[in-house]
């Protein structure tokens, strides 16, 4: 949507726009020619129109990019249901194509499991934080102040994890000193607070947040009711500073802190077969899975959490049409899993039972460049390179229950320990180019990226993959509201390897002390879609996205028991194939909305690799077996209706799903949902000028279980009726 649209000033469009081909952000549609970093651009353009009325037209003309993008920005992100109190995958998955997962932390878009990349004020973040929880918190959405979500006709830039691309810029400080202090309250004993402040005084400007936030509910437990053992802390900051060093170059540092102690939750539903008759079993339940593990009451597994990110980006203009950035950064990750082994497998557990430790902290340092410019006025070239270097180390501890002693406890002769080192190199460059020749735009580009992977101490080989990609988007604007886009692109995506070698010795204790070789394999994908965008009167715009994708050596993943290991695996091949349609309606000036639905199917056969995770039965099968992270229908309508003054506001947001996938063979789909989420905000006119707002989530209290019997400890249900009550109080300086 161009920064340009109408009517911004107070009572913006709420184009959240579950547009299958709506607008690219505006750093990454057309490389910047000013002597601002690509975000910064973007949010002075934001910043600058921001406070303008103009009449006219109120939803979003096409855009000619070629690709499936939507840009969410600060204010469409504030009408959502619970504001910033929510998760971004929460925002991300009111599109169509993506379907939330465990946790409501991870997505899966277009029948990819998770793959999803992001992209921090221009910066690739090609490792996603690897917890099983950080990936949906390590930004946290107060921070955004616009996103591009590009879920299929990715640029050539683009080259890791293209279930999705998250480009996010961060806020920056725009003028006098500001801030604003928030509190939140709610169900399930739900607190947080938080704040941020700005300010720019000459050629230099800052911004920096933070939050805390508790809560009794912090991960979605095994069972509905009643809620056992799931307190969560938190806590998060954030820093951008900006410098002007001179008319042509610009410095930009930015600092993330996260971090997460969880507890893990226990199914209370699940009892003892201590206290059953003498050899009673546990059956399988209705989709035919296996019942799930039986965890003592009184045990105390936890998961703790720290992610820090810092990043360096120097821009510098050429001249005036060609710029360059230089953005070297560090990334810090630590999680510590612990199963507490005398409560796990003590007297009440079940004999045979098993659990694990598991400590990781992995560093990652990187150099990620570009260089952009223009070739007359029909051509902008845009070219780059990155190289990221990751350092993992993994101590685990794997207990077996000591079942010839009535305390039960851990059995020291079935206890096997070991550390893993492991070094990953990863690096990619590309090239791309937008051509305009009258009504078409034509963007080619093509990249190569290469990946090393170590396992020190182990014997196993050394990992080496890699390849070409080449993609080529094109749309024709019929007029200026009527566009047509097709894409088309062989695209090579490399898996992650961390974790392979300690994924195998939990999985499998008869392999410990023995080199395991690691034979994970390049996905290579053939990818391809069509599309049209149609604005209507200028009061809504109406999109349809035909996508299909052909695959071999298929990446998959799957969670090494109750751990935030995930172990990666190759199907011979894959398919997937799916349709979205979305609409962006704004039929008054009070009055903007959105819908969409979408249809997809994703399946794969065969196994390529790390053969070791499956059953002789699994092994031995042929046929094409649909994934288990797949959504086959998906559908969201969300409103906003406010006064000419933008003052007060009431939106809300329906989201259905047919149901991931469950059963023995993935045959079967979770039941169906529908939630509905409402919010009341009143922004009133006395001094400072508080916001006041009321949520309530999943209003019709639907038991939505995300898992049955598959992922993470089990089965997993979405929470029940929250209620929220938020204040929001800025203050100058």
């Amino acid at each position: 949507m161009p920064v340009t649209r109408p009517r911004i000033s107070r009572s913006a469009a709420f184009v959240l726009a579950g547009l299958a081909a709506s607008s690219p952000s505006p750093a990454r549609a057309d490389p910047p020619v000013t002597p601002v970093a690509p975000a910064a651009a973007a949010t002075n353009a934001l910043a600058a129109t921001e406070e303008v009325e103009v009449t006219g037209a109120r939803t979003p003309a096409p855009d000619r990019t070629g690709a499936s993008v939507t840009v969410l920005t600060r204010k469409n992100l504030e009408s959502l249901p619970g504001g910033d109190t929510q998760p971004l995958s929460y925002a991300l998955a009111t599109q169509p194509g993506i379907v939330n997962d465990t946790f409501g932390f991870g997505v899966h878009t277009r029948g990819a499991d998770g793959n999803v990349a992001y992209v921090i004020d221009g910066i690739p973040l090609l490792t996603v934080p690897l917890g099983q929880y950080g990936v949906g918190n390590f930004v946290p959405r107060r921070l955004i102040q616009s996103l591009s979500l590009t879920t299929g006709g990715f640029p050539a830039e683009y080259g890791y994890g293209l279930g999705a691309v998250v480009d996010i810029e961060t806020r920056k400080a725009l003028g006098p000193p500001a801030g604003e202090v928030r509190l939140a309250y709610g169900t399930y004993q739900f607190f947080e607070p938080s704040f941020d402040f700005s300010q720019q005084a000459g050629k230099l400007g800052y911004f920096v947040a933070g939050s805390f936030q508790t809560t009794s509910r912090g991960l979605d437990p095994p069972s509905v009711t009643p809620i056992l053992h799931d307190d969560m802390k938190a806590g998060s900051a954030f820093a951008r500073v900006d410098y002007e060093v001179g008319a042509r170059d610009r410095l930009e540092l930015i600092a993330v802190y996260d971090q997460h102690d969880y507890q893990i939750p226990i199914d209370p539903t699940v009892l003892p077969l201590a206290d059953a008759p003498p050899g009673a079993v546990r059956g399988v339940d209705v989709y035919g899975n296996p019942p799930p593990p039986f965890v003592p009451y009184g045990a105390n597994p936890t998961d703790d959490e720290r992610d820090f990110f810092v990043a360096l980006s120097y821009v510098h203009r050429i001249r005036d049409d060609a710029t360059v950035q230089i953005a070297p950064y560090a990334h810090a990750i630590h999680g510590s899993l612990l199963c507490d082994p005398a409560g796990s497998l003590g007297p009440t557990a079940d004999p045979g039972s098993t659990c694990s430790d598991v400590t990781r902290d992995i560093v990652h340092g990187g150099l990620s460049t570009t260089f952009a410019w223009k070739a007359g006025p029909s051509q902008t070239w845009k070219a780059g390179a990155m190289v990221d270097v990751a350092e993992s180390k993994v101590d685990y501890v794997s207990y077996q229950r000591d079942d010839g002693s009535p305390l039960g406890g851990a059995d020291p002769a079935g206890t096997l320990s070991g550390s893993d080192r492991t070094n990953v190199l990863v690096a990619g460059a590309f090239v791309q180019d937008r051509i305009t020749l009258g009504n078409w735009t034509i963007l080619p580009g093509a990249r190569a990226d290469v990946q090393h992977a170590s396992f020190l101490r182990t014997g196993v080989p050394d990992l080496v993959l890699g390849g070409p990609s080449g993609r080529l988007g094109v749309s024709y604007a019929f007029t200026d509201d009527l566009v047509v886009h097709a894409y088309g692109g062989y695209v090579v995506q490399l898996p992650s390897a961390i974790d392979a070698p300690v994924a195998a010795r939990i999985l499998v204790p008869s392999l410990a002390g023995q080199p395991i070789p690691v034979d994970l394999k390049a996905e290579r994908d053939w990818m391809s879609e069509i599309g049209f965008s149609d604005r209507i009167a200028q009061r809504a715009t109406l999109t349809l996205t035909g996508w299909g994708r052909l695959v071999t050596d298929q990446l998959d993943r799957q969670n090494v028991g109750t751990t935030d290991l995930v172990a990666s695996y190759n199907f011979s091949r894959g398919r997937a194939v799916g349709a979205e349609i979305a609409a962006v309606v704004s039929p008054s000036r009070i009055l903007d909305g959105f819908a969409n639905g979408g249809w997809q199917i994703a399946q794969g056969q065969g196994f390529a690799s790390e053969r070791y995770l499956f059953t002789p039965a699994e092994l031995a099968s042929t046929g094409w077996g649909t994934l288990d992270h797949v959504q086959t229908w998906t559908s969201n309508v969300g409103f906003d209706l406010h006064d000419a003054r933008a003052s007060s506001h009431l939106s809300g947001l329906i989201n259905y799903g047919s149901g991931l996938r469950t059963g023995a063979t993935d045959q079967l789909s979770v039941p169906p949902h529908v939630t509905l989420d409402v919010t009341l905000r009143h922004r009133f006119d006395v001094p400072l000028h508080p916001e006041v707002a009321l949520d309530v989530l999943n209003a019709f209290d639907d038991v939505y279980a995300i898992r049955i019997a598959t992922g993470y400890v089990g089965s997993a249900y979405a929470p029940l009726r929250r209620v929220m009550l938020r204040l929001a109080v800025p203050f100058p300086g």
